[in-house]
């Protein structure tokens, strides 16, 4: 049996949490409960199914024989010349992300039988992983291949971000391959790295691997092509907008922000005293969801119901409504999208015969 990790599960009622124990920072909420040691490896939820299974032998000679809180020596080499692998992170509050990583051989640097280092692109500048380990430290590599031997391996541990001036200060400490990464410049120059200390090491089986045959092709990497990336391959920009940003949930949160903006406006929050909020509210939410290609027919002149409204003030809504657009983070695009359909209804609004407002 393994000695390797503790696994806790929960005490009597009698022995209560110490004062001042608590969730730690930037988890969700909810008491820390004191734990008893346990030698497996592995959570208490997989225990418990284990148990309910009767699968407990079977799961304790796999952990017996397989399961490592570090790299073995072969583990080592297989990991040295594999050139993908998935990365599991989670949030804080434990929302999920599981991204592949590609490289050439050795991208995966092994430092010891405890640490593993590899680079982190720019890639579509959304940053998911690097975000989740800025979060949460818990991470799950799966590394797999293909090529030689289908066979894979599972790494688990704790993960920090390093920037590459960082480990530069370190030089005299790292292996030639890493120094070479560092050496690099333009869109092959990592923009940073992340540092893994090995928790848990073992294998995926051969079993249902397919065995596959490796076709070179050309590869730019870090390239911005689209057609080189097949960035439109699931053909995305057919789907309206609204779809896109969420739907009826986005739309509550942007006619929220929307809204409140307007109300504190001092041009135009004057149009709305006495006017039944509520009602306003969803006029507002179906122009809105209009105006993002979502499932309504609406004009915007039923927005319409007090005299004196002028073009400065339909421009200060449109202006209102882009900064809250902007302050949700919507792509510029996509925001010079909806302003241009909102434009189609400044004639209509502002040449009402009853120039009637805003209800």
């Amino acid at each position: 049996m393994n000695l390797h990790r503790v696994s806790l599960v929960d005490s009597p009622a009698s022995n209560p949490p110490p004062s001042g124990v608590g969730h730690p920072p930037g988890q969700p909420g909810g008491s820390v409960k004191l734990k008893t040691p346990s030698l497996l490896p592995g959570s208490d939820g997989e225990h418990a199914l284990q148990a309910e299974y009767a699968s407990e032998d079977r799961a304790n000679t796999f952990y017996a024989r397989q399961v490592l809180n570090f790299l073995a020596p072969r583990m080592r080499e297989f990991i040295s010349r594999q050139e993908f692998m998935f990365v599991g992170t989670a949030d804080r509050h434990g929302e999920c992300d599981c991204s592949p990583r590609f490289g050439e051989p050795g991208f995966i640097h092994v430092l010891g039988n405890k640490h593993l280092l590899y680079p982190e692109y720019r890639g579509n500048g959304v940053f998911a992983s690097l975000g989740n380990i800025s979060e949460n430290p818990h991470i799950a590599l799966l590394i797999l291949d293909f090529y030689r031997d289908s066979v894979g391996l599972h790494v688990n541990g704790k993960a920090r971000i390093a920037q590459s001036d960082e480990l530069a200060a370190f030089a005299d400490k790292l292996p030639e391959d890493v120094l070479a990464e560092l050496a690099k410049d333009g869109k092959r120059r990592p923009n940073g790295w992340v540092m893994v200390e090995v928790e848990e090491a073992y294998i995926q089986c051969s079993k249902h691997i397919p065995l596959l045959k490796k076709l070179e092709r050309p590869i730019d990497w870090g390239t911005d092509s689209v057609a080189a990336k097949k960035g439109d391959y699931f053909q995305l920009k057919d789907i309206p907008l609204y779809d896109r940003i969420g739907g009826d949930q986005a739309m509550n949160i942007a006619v929220d922000l929307f809204h409140r903006k307007l109300l504190e406006d001092d041009l135009v929050g004057r149009f709305f005293d006495d006017v039944d909020m509520a009602a306003q509210r969803l006029k507002q939410k179906s122009f809105l969801a209009m105006a993002f290609g979502g499932p309504y027919q609406y004009s915007g002149v039923e927005l319409v119901s007090k005299m004196g409204l002028e073009a400065r003030h339909f421009d200060r809504v449109s202006a209102i409504l882009k900064e809250s657009l902007e302050e949700l983070k919507i792509g510029a695009a996509e925001i010079e999208e909806v302003m241009q359909v909102i434009e189609t209804t400044r004639e209509a609004i502002l040449n009402l015969l009853d120039r009637q407002c805003w209800r």
